[in-house]
């Protein structure tokens, strides 16, 4: 099928004026089906009488079907063919002036469903952009939706997915805000008390505008949503794929009512202001159950919320997923195989620590091992493990969790966080009367984790016994492929970065696909120190983390740096952004 088939306006529509004349410039007579696919040599005129002949004997059935019946075309075929010889106008959607009534008419659930955006009012018909023509049933649930005659128009896929993310959330959003702002006598804004603010916190709008922050978050595949308190109002931000990302700015007034709505979802204390609290946010999204963490700490202007989302969905990485090299790759499966001895994750937060965790264990699980693990929180269910929730509140920490483990006879423990002292010795002693223990710890590479164990109260003796390998990372944020360019790289950022003058390095300028940050997703760069005899023998007070890693890549060890680099060259990450990252 020629793609030219789609031409039923010779340029795009850019906005609603130019639609409105396209829409009336329509020939009032559109070509027949039958007429169009004998012209473009779809079908031969043959054909197109002996499927006519059979239209007539069945009156109800449509051309297309007879056709793709005869195998004379295919339903995409006729499909396209449909959707041509109706000579819908085309329309692009970046800066088109969508009617919010328009927009109103159609549930944002509905939209997303058939994959169609309201656009304007053409005479009596709702004009909807579509990318393919929907079916008939959904075609008549359409004007039965919004009893009136519709209009199809054409626009791009990616279009129709922003503008449906666009114009719903500002709408509802819109709508909450203008209903507490009527909630709000304008005269007591600045006297507004928080028992107020806890009513309204319950009312359907600020429901509303809470809920749809979390969901778009969701559909934007933030990993965290900042609220933060200013003088004069306050704003949302999402971390998307490492960036923090402004979203909108909120009225002062509306400050208190969100938080306290934020504490309700997540079962804290709504009169307390005054102490940092956190919770957790069990919350559905169509199909999909999101884990949140939320963190409300009081600030100058009010209380600070950063809330960490958790997608289940998404599922698990195994150790093959995470971007080790394949001689790493081996070394690190041949760490979590061992029946004894402490494997510790570093790096700082959110840098995919418990991810690669994660990814051990569900490879520890197939050797038909008894695996227990104390977290706060569990972020993903591993149905042959018992997982262990810690419960600060009541006074059952990760000590406390560690003593009774050991009495339900594991072969493979993993700690959430080595935080303190007694954690850390307790892991130890576990490793050293034949446990194997995996753990995270913050540290800023892998050589220095020996003197933060010896910092936390560890004994040499005990390190060297029970520390078999350690693997620090970070995540680095990958360039966006639509918009990549060649980068300007300082000359201080190559020298530290041990990269040649002349080498060429590339990074994202910015554009529609990336959300004009340059960055589209996230990968993992690391360094792996396994412990040999000759590391063992060098731990000891005093010495400085430099000796561990010239000892760690004489044996082998590719420091975490270098590896940026190699990654930097195959033009994936920007050096900066290595150099961020590492430095």
């Amino acid at each position: 099928m020629p793609n030219d088939m789609l031409t039923g306006a010779r340029h795009p529509a850019r906005n609603a004026a130019e639609l409105d004349r396209a829409l009336r410039e329509r020939a009032h007579d559109p070509i027949k089906l039958g007429q169009l696919l004998v012209r473009d040599h779809v079908i031969t005129v043959d054909t197109l009488r002996r499927a006519l002949d059979l239209q007539h004997r069945a009156p109800a059935r449509k051309l297309g079907e007879i056709l793709s019946e005869m195998g004379a075309l295919t339903a995409a075929q006729a499909e396209d063919a449909v959707t041509a010889a109706l000579e819908m106008p085309t329309v692009q959607l970046a800066d088109f002036n969508f009617d919010p009534l328009a927009v109103a008419l159609v549930p944002a659930d509905m939209a997303r469903q058939h994959h169609l955006i309201p656009l304007m009012f053409h005479k009596h018909m709702l004009v909807l952009a579509i990318h393919a023509l929907p079916d008939s049933e959904a075609r008549e649930l359409l004007s039965f939706t919004v009893e009136r005659p519709v209009q199809f128009v054409i626009a791009s896929p990616e279009e129709i997915d922003e503008a449906i993310a666009r114009n719903y959330h500002a709408w509802s959003e819109k709508q909450a805000l203008a209903s507490l702002e009527t909630a709000i006598p304008e005269q007591n804004q600045q006297y507004l008390l928080w028992q107020e603010a806890n009513k309204l916190a319950q009312q359907q709008p600020m429901v509303k505008l809470v809920d749809s922050i979390l969901t778009e978050a969701i559909r934007q595949r933030a990993s965290d949503i900042h609220i933060r308190p200013g003088e004069k109002g306050f704003e949302v931000l999402y971390r998307i794929d490492g960036t923090l990302i402004p979203i909108r700015d909120l009225p002062k007034s509306l400050q208190p009512a969100l938080t306290s709505r934020v504490k309700i979802l997540s079962r804290l204390n709504i009169a307390e202001h005054r102490l940092p609290q956190d919770g957790r946010i069990r919350y559905q999204d169509d199909k999909r159950q999101i884990d949140m963490r939320v963190s409300v700490i009081p600030v100058q202007h009010g209380e600070s919320v950063v809330i960490r989302l958790l997608d289940k969905s998404l599922g698990l990485r195994s150790v093959h997923e995470i971007g080790f090299r394949p001689a790493d790759q081996a070394r690190f499966l041949d760490l979590i195989k061992r029946s004894y001895g402490i494997v510790l994750v570093t790096g700082p937060t959110g840098s995919g620590k418990s991810t690669t965790l994660y990814a051990a264990l569900q490879e520890v699980e197939r050797d038909n091992v008894n695996v227990v693990t104390v977290e706060d929180p569990i972020e993903y269910d591993l149905p042959r493990t018992r997982q262990i929730q810690v419960q600060p509140v009541i006074e059952f920490g990760f000590p406390e969790a560690l003593r009774h483990i050991l009495r339900h006879d594991p072969d493979v423990i993993m700690i959430g966080e080595m935080r303190d002292a007694e954690t850390c010795k307790i892991a130890v002693e576990s490793a050293l009367t034949g446990h194997l223990v995996l753990s995270t710890l913050h540290t800023n590479d892998a050589p220095g984790t020996l003197v933060r164990l010896m910092e936390l109260g560890v004994a040499p003796y005990m390190i060297r016994s029970a520390v078999i390998g350690v693997l620090a990372q970070r995540l680095v944020r990958c360039n966006c492929t639509h918009c990549m360019a060649e980068e300007s790289v300082d000359a201080l950022v190559r020298e530290n970065m041990g990269a040649g003058p002349g080498e060429i390095f590339h990074r994202g300028r910015g554009c529609e696909h990336c959300r004009r940050t340059g960055f589209t997703g996230r990968m993992a760069i690391y360094e792996l120190m396994v412990m040999n005899d000759e590391l063992r023998a060098s731990v000891r007070e005093g010495v400085a983390s430099d000796e561990y890693r010239r000892l760690a890549i004489k044996s082998g060890m590719v420091p975490l740096a270098l590896n940026g680099l190699t990654q930097a060259r195959t033009k994936r990450v920007s050096l900066s952004e290595v150099y961020r990252a590492c430095m």
